[in-house]
């Protein structure tokens, strides 16, 4: 089983003051206790991409407890059919700093050009019941792995529409909120139309491909949506344009931009029960998170042709044995690099002819 990424480096990172290792196989476990340093490797990993990290950590939480301040480093070789790409990520003045074969990335996004993460860790059980705020961070995310710009125009929006907030309240400037305004309802249509491209290519993915974990209808709703769906895509900007300017008092008196994409809110229905995903049982969430999750793997590898990579961390033993079979059938059906922590070797049994697996104490990696 072909790996893809070769070798992970960590210095003055969390439990480890240094630490290499190199993988030969597309499965790879870290097993041991709780507290044994096994999570720390897989949020090193996940920091080589535009987001947060697992823990969204802050930078200064994540330096060895006995290094200097802001000395972390982390360094990252993966492999694309003949390429080889040397990524490296680090921290100065407060933020994180990125490389790509040695030159500096103007743009932590620039990972993503090569490598795309995704991870479930045991917080994203609450997902589909939690703050929407961190349920349409998490789809815009699988968005982004199907457009790459998906979340640059995200981005553009949240700094168009601080500054729409700063004239209204000091400037007063009506010819300069015209012109945000315009490239507000821009941004807006643009976001909307590729979550609702998204939708429908996972809807065929769920259709092209079996199996045993239950799939949601997933959909989106807000003001935004009502507007593009009523109307052809330029009469829609028009009136994203006239929503916005009746809007400019009442935003300026609450700080906010209540016409955004930045409000729409994400659903996922159980498909014969039509019960919300927040009103499913605990089993049902976590096999929507999965199918989702395993849809989305399937639908970068056919359009993006960069390299996927799993960070599975303390799944399995949320799993009970029927579905840790499922998934790892459909894992192994699958060209995506997976990386696992758990406490319990059975867990992993079934992996054991195929898997790479690192017994984790007191931060020291073990190749078993």
């Amino acid at each position: 089983m072909k790996s893809n990424l070769l070798r992970l480096s960590c210095r003055n990172f969390r439990s480890y003051r240094a630490l290499v290792l190199n993988f030969s196989s597309r499965f790879v476990v870290f097993q041991g206790r709780n507290g044994a340093g096994k999570t720390n490797i897989l949020e090193a990993i996940s920091l080589f991409s535009s987001d947060r990290g697992l823990r969204k950590a802050s930078m200064a939480d994540l330096n060895s407890l006995d290094s200097p301040a802001s000395s972390w480093n982390l360094e990252l070789i993966l492999q694309n059919e003949q390429y080889r790409t040397f990524l490296s990520v680090g921290v100065q003045n407060g933020r994180r700093t990125a490389k790509i074969d040695n030159d500096n990335a103007n743009s932590l996004a620039k990972f993503e050009e090569v490598l795309w993460l995704l991870w479930v860790v045991p917080s994203m059980d609450n997902i589909f019941s939690g703050a929407l705020a961190d349920r349409r961070s998490f789809f815009d995310h699988l968005v982004s792995g199907y457009d790459k710009r998906h979340k640059r125009r995200i981005y553009n929006l949240n700094m168009l529409q601080k500054e729409r907030l700063h004239v209204m309240l000091l400037r007063k400037d009506v010819n300069w909120l015209t012109v945000l305004e315009e490239k507000i309802a821009l941004e807006n249509i643009q976001i909307t139309k590729t979550r609702l491209e998204f939708i429908e290519l996972l809807r065929k993915t769920f259709a092209e491909h079996s199996s045993n974990f239950l799939r949601p209808r997933v959909g989106i709703s807000g003001v935004i949506e009502k507007i593009y769906e009523d109307n052809s895509e330029e009469n829609a900007f028009l009136e994203l344009m006239c929503a916005l300017a009746r809007s400019r008092a009442d935003d300026a008196e609450r700080q906010t931009t209540a016409v955004s994409a930045q409000k729409t809110l994400w659903h996922a229905t159980a498909p014969q029960t039509n019960l919300d995903a927040e009103n499913c049982s605990t089993g049902e969430q976590k096999a929507f998170l999965i199918s989702i999750i395993l849809a989305m793997a399937r639908i970068y590898l056919r359009l993006r042709g960069g390299v996927p990579v799993l960070l599975l961390d303390d799944l399995l033993v949320r799993l009970d044995n029927g579905s840790r079979q499922s998934l790892f059938k459909e894992l192994l059906s699958l060209n995506v690099q997976t990386f696992f922590t758990g406490t319990d070797p059975y867990l992993f049994e079934e992996l054991s002819e195929v898997a790479q697996i690192y017994h984790v104490e007191k931060s020291i990696c073990r190749e078993v």
